[in-house]
Order: C-alpha cells, then sequence, then structure tokens
C-alpha cells in the first residue's frame, strides 16, 4: 500500500482527480456495489456518500493508485500529509519499547485475540516496519508479513528479523499455508475491494483461526460535530469534516456495516468494540489537545468512540 516517495510537484494530500469528472452513474458502493447514493458531504478532494442498500459510507471519486502510493511514501518518511495532526503518527511505527503507545495497543489487541486462539501462525496485511509482528513474536506466534512499502519491508527485516514479502495480499505466493490469526489493522478502509479482501482473508484461515481488523468507526464523535456545521453552513464550513475524511480513507464503518461486510465475505464478528485514538500519536497544539480530550471524553460517555476493533471467525 505504500511506496517510494514520488518527485511530484503536487503538494501532500493533492490529487488531480475531481468530482465534476466522474459521471454519476459511477458512484457505487464499494461494497454491495449498489448505485442507489445518498450524498452526505461535498468536500475539496472528493465527496463522501451513504448506499441506500447496505448503509455503507464510501468516498467518491478514489485516488489512483499511484496517488496513493505516493502519500504513504510521504507520511512514512516525512510525516507530511493533507492532516498536519498525523505529521508524528507513523513514526511511531518503528521502535518496540514498552513506553511506545503503539507497542501498549498491539499488546491490548493481541490479548484480544489469545483469548479465543493460542498463539500459532500469524499473517498481518500491511505490515509496515513489521513493529506489530515483532511485538507478536515474543508472545509465542510465528509471524508473517506482507505489504507493498519496500521502504518499509527493508526496516523489518533488517531491524527486526522478519519474513515479509513485497506485493499485494491477494497476490501472495503463499501455497497451502493457512494462519491462525490473519490482522488488517487500519486497513479495510484502504480496500477497492473490500468484500473480496475478507473473502481471501477467511480462505487463508486455519481451522478455528481468527481475524483481527481496527477501523475509523463513521458514528464517532467526530462526525457528530463537524456534520452539523457543514450543514448549518450551507457546505461552507467544510475543515472540521477534512480531518476525518481524508483521502486515503475509501470507506467508513459503522458497526452495522462493518458486521455486513464481514457476513458477505463468510466471516462473523464474534467481537466489536469501540475505541479511541491515543492523543499520544497526534501531533497537536496545546488547545487543539484540550478540545480533542473534551470531546474523547464526550465520547465514551456517548458511546460515539471513533475508532472499531473487531475479532471475526469463519461463519
Amino acid at each position: 500500500m505504500r511506496g517510494a516517495r514520488s518527485s511530484s510537484s503536487r503538494r501532500p494530500g493533492e490529487r488531480s482527480s475531481k468530482l465534476s469528472e466522474a459521471p454519476a452513474e459511477r458512484v457505487r458502493c464499494l461494497v454491495c456495489r449498489s448505485a442507489d447514493a445518498r450524498r452526505l458531504y461535498e468536500l475539496t478532494l472528493f465527496s463522501i456518500y451513504r448506499c441506500g442498500s447496505c448503509g455503507q459510507v464510501y468516498q467518491h471519486p478514489l485516488p489512483t493508485e499511484a496517488e496513493i502510493r505516493e502519500l504513504f511514501a510521504q507520511l512514512y518518511t516525512t510525516g507530511e500529509g493533507s492532516v498536519p495532526e498525523l505529521r508524528d503518527y507513523y513514526g511511531f511505527c518503528y521502535e518496540d519499547d514498552a513506553g511506545n503507545p503503539l507497542v501498549q495497543l498491539y499488546e491490548r489487541w493481541l490479548d484480544r485475540l489469545e483469548a479465543r486462539v493460542r498463539p500459532g501462525r500469524l499473517l498481518d496485511i500491511g505490515c509496515g516496519t513489521g513493529l506489530f509482528l515483532q511485538v507478536a513474536r515474543r508472545r509465542g506466534w510465528e509471524p508473517y508479513g506482507v505489504d507493498e512499502c519496500e521502504e518499509a519491508l527493508d526496516y523489518a527485516r533488517s531491524k527486526f528479523g522478519l519474513e515479509v514479502a513485497q506485493g499485494e495480499f491477494s497476490e501472495l505466493p503463499l501455497g497451502g499455508r493457512r494462519f491462525d490469526a490473519i490482522t488488517l489493522w487500519d486497513i479495510v478502509e484502504h480496500a477497492r475491494e473490500p468484500v473480496a479482501l475478507l473473502a481471501e482473508v477467511r480462505r487463508r484461515l486455519a481451522p478455528g483461526g481468527v481475524v483481527g481488523l481496527s477501523t475509523p468507526n463513521q458514528r464517532s464523535i467526530l462526525e457528530a460535530v463537524a456534520g452539523p456545521l457543514y450543514r448549518m453552513t450551507g457546505g461552507r464550513l467544510r475543515a472540521p469534516l477534512e480531518k476525518f475524511y481524508i483521502e486515503q480513507h475509501f470507506l467508513y464503518f459503522t458497526p452495522e456495516t462493518l458486521r455486513g461486510a464481514l457476513a458477505r465475505a463468510g466471516l462473523e464478528a464474534v467481537e466489536l468494540r469501540r475505541e479511541l485514538t491515543d492523543l499520544r500519536r497526534l501531533h497537536l497544539e496545546p488547545a487543539k489537545r484540550l478540545l480533542l480530550r473534551t470531546l474523547f471524553l464526550l465520547a465514551r460517555a456517548t458511546g460515539l468512540e471513533n475508532r472499531l476493533f473487531a475479532v471475526a471467525r469463519a461463519a
């Protein structure tokens, strides 16, 4: 999913695609392929739609694969992107340290997986620098990873000594190898064909195996606040929404639509929890940090946390 930095003259996050260039008939749900679409928000680079058939919220038009590779190369190497608050976000992917909030998150997620399956063979899709696999290996897992970013995989091999492959998961030459756990941390929202991806994940599971995934929550405090501001101003106040709807996220799931997408792929969510982004990973001015802390307190009280975590099995 991530590639080498391009020499393009576009600014980080800038795209050549424009909504006006795509005819309305091409607006189709990425989950169920229905053309029954209601536009929720028209933003600078794209619009956000809700499917009238399955309820899925998605972006249109999508950036090209080349644009996405360029974007992730910038995020990994410089931290630059359309959301300045994410400048330091990927910097936590490199160090296996007990004080690293990302390591702490991975430990919690592994606790949830290990409550349902004993450590065995594990495949992490979109493994990046391999930090999650390094944490899992310490806990007795046999780790494998796949990613498209050569620079990140070089780090996974040289720093952590991991067995990782470059390319698309669906094209990975795994032979008959199956896995006791397959993880997709912040991956499914980037998928152009999410049901096909999840179906292939199911096919690669060993008997009794589990799938772990995380993704942004569409029904979050961020959308609940920014959405009314957009509507009250007739669409003129878009900046708050553009902190939540970002170009590399094609899909925005609620608990219901995530269960639905899993079911279409032959998977059943056996655990689905709401979580909050750890603010330690964000680059925030003091006033913004205080505001987000206040919003996150409200989110906990109202069930509007901005993240989803799920464990699934073959149905």
